[in-house]
């Protein structure tokens, strides 16, 4: 769960960011090498919306349809040096009752996380606008002193954040140049959202785009042409996550027609987190092209994921590959309990539960990036503006208003990746959309011995014979990859299959 440099921008793939991807600015104007986004192919017709810059030390923004330019606000707090960190803290939300396992294939069952206590009153949008510069002022306070001491101090302070896989330090930070290319890459997405529309239209305008963007770039630059590649596999699967099943089956189209690892590993997240049949199954006839070992250890975890749907599906695309060198994970998972079941931590004194929680996109911002005003921020740090709640929530191919630089924060800087993402509808959400984005994670918890106990009795079956969701997923892969069949334990298949037990992988085993 934890991510290194060089795979920060693999992380994006599979979707990172907790702020609306449309919206990149940069405070300080400066001029690095520029990557011109061509223009888009005649006879697409373009509606009347101001072209993205080109450039990227420059602030850059699409005016939201129907929104009068406002002056940005700024801001001057005043932090007391001896304040305590607990009072540079957000006020925590009402911690949440335990509800235990998760039994429905349901995500609106699925615990919510949030960076912070919500107003029991609504506040208007000075006071909202006020309140988020402020938090912001002072996470530059106490990073000024130690990087990302406020990320440590919150995590710290917060049971419902321990366990939750952040990253810190150099392994969720990326270096200038390639926080250039994927921001290159977000604009692309977002000129053919606005010129396309979503669906076919889109990947006609995307593939002319980046058709003319390749033919202007230097054809013997290799370095190039990988951060292309990467960056744009990012962009995608970031910005696509949660869109329509028509714009997703796109996507899949898409990465099967790119010969690149990333592409191969998105294609895999595809096969197991997403829940249309159809688009997995196009998924998995992608990777049966693909290197194996490129893509394995996603289907591999996948069967332990603690959501029956997610391993359920896994076991379905090892069937589908005829990944039978994979028959022995399928019958390690026979001989393992329900992965939502409490397991003994490292002292043997603690018990946790692996359970998956969610946390909505565009409300928890500065829980998984730095600021992006601060004594050390660059002209080249790719930035996002916080979005403030009661004012409109501008669609992906928008883009935002002009903002304070002190409502920002930066995008190669990221603390958490989500696994997947979806839209949920979310009540009284005016003047947001009611269907708004979320994004999943695998959460470790820590759990008293009553309540492992709740957990032991809903998960173990009541009858013997009766098999946890994830024994059944596992044993109809085995029965479609060897077409044989035997008792529901791993003793009996590996007799079967003539295969003596094996260690759990070290992967596995952590």
């Amino acid at each position: 769960m934890i991510c290194r440099r060089s795979s920060l921008f693999a992380a994006l793939a599979a979707g990172t960011l907790l702020v609306p991807a449309t919206a990149f600015a940069q405070e300080q104007a400066v001029q690095p090498p520029q990557l011109v986004l061509p223009a888009l192919p005649q006879p697409v017709p373009a509606p009347p919306t101001p072209t993205v810059a080109p450039t990227f030390g420059q602030q850059s923004f699409i005016p939201v349809a129907g929104l009068a330019p406002q002056p940005a606000p700024r801001f001057n707090f005043k932090i007391d040096p001896s304040t305590p960190v607990k009072d540079l803290l957000p006020v925590a939300p009402k911690a949440a009752p335990a509800r235990g396992p998760l039994l429905a294939d349901d995500l609106n069952k699925v615990p919510e996380i949030e960076f912070e206590a919500r107003a029991d009153q609504p506040a208007d949008h000075g006071k909202l606008t006020e309140r988020t510069a402020h938090q912001l002022a002072k996470i530059n306070h106490m990073n000024a002193k130690k990087a990302d001491a406020f990320m440590g101090a919150l995590i710290e302070s917060r049971a419902d954040l321990a366990g939750m896989p952040f990253v810190m330090g150099d392994d969720c930070r990326s270096g200038p140049e390639r926080a250039k290319h994927f921001a290159a890459a977000v604009a692309l997405v977002r000129r053919a959202m606005q010129s396309g529309g979503s669906g076919r239209a889109f990947w006609t305008n995307y593939n002319a785009l980046c058709e003319q963007q390749e033919e202007a770039a230097s054809k013997s630059d290799k370095a190039l042409k990988e951060q292309l590649t990467v960056t744009r596999i990012a962009a995608l699967t970031q910005m696509l996550a949660p869109e329509p099943a028509e714009m997703r089956a796109g996507l899949v189209k898409h990465l099967t027609g790119v010969p690149h690892v990333e592409a191969t590993r998105a294609l895999a997240r595809l096969a197991v987190f997403s829940p249309e049949d159809d688009l997995r199954f196009a998924a998995v006839d992608a990777l049966k092209v693909r290197r194996e070992k490129d893509y394995t250890d996603v289907l591999v975890k996948a069967l332990r994921y603690p959501f029956p749907a997610v391993a359920r599906r896994a076991a379905d695309a090892i069937a589908r590959l005829e990944r039978a060198d994979l028959t022995g994970e399928l019958v390690a998972v026979l001989d393992e309990g329900d992965p939502r079941l409490p397991q003994a931590g490292t002292s043997g004194r603690t018990q946790f539960v692996r359970e998956m929680v969610k946390v909505n996109h565009h409300r928890n911002c500065m829980m998984c990036h730095a600021p992006g005003t601060s004594a050390t921020s660059a002209g080249s740090d790719v930035t996002a503006e916080v979005p403030v709640p009661g004012e409109p929530l501008p669609a992906p191919s928008q883009g935002y208003r002009q903002s304070s630089p002190d409502l920002m924060v930066r995008i190669d800087v990221t603390y958490l990746r989500q696994d997947f993402s979806a839209r949920l509808t979310v009540p009284d959400a005016q003047p947001w959309p009611d269907q708004q984005r979320f994004d999943f994670f695998v959460r470790e918890r820590a759990v008293s011995d009553e309540e492992a106990g709740a957990y032991r009795e809903k998960l173990t079956p009541k009858e013997p014979g009766v098999l946890s969701p994830y024994h059944k997923a596992a044993l109809a892969a085995l029965r479609e990859l060897t077409g044989k069949d035997t008792a529901p334990t791993a003793a009996a298949w590996r007799k079967l299959l003539d295969t003596p037990a094996q260690p759990a992988p070290q992967s596995r085993r952590e």
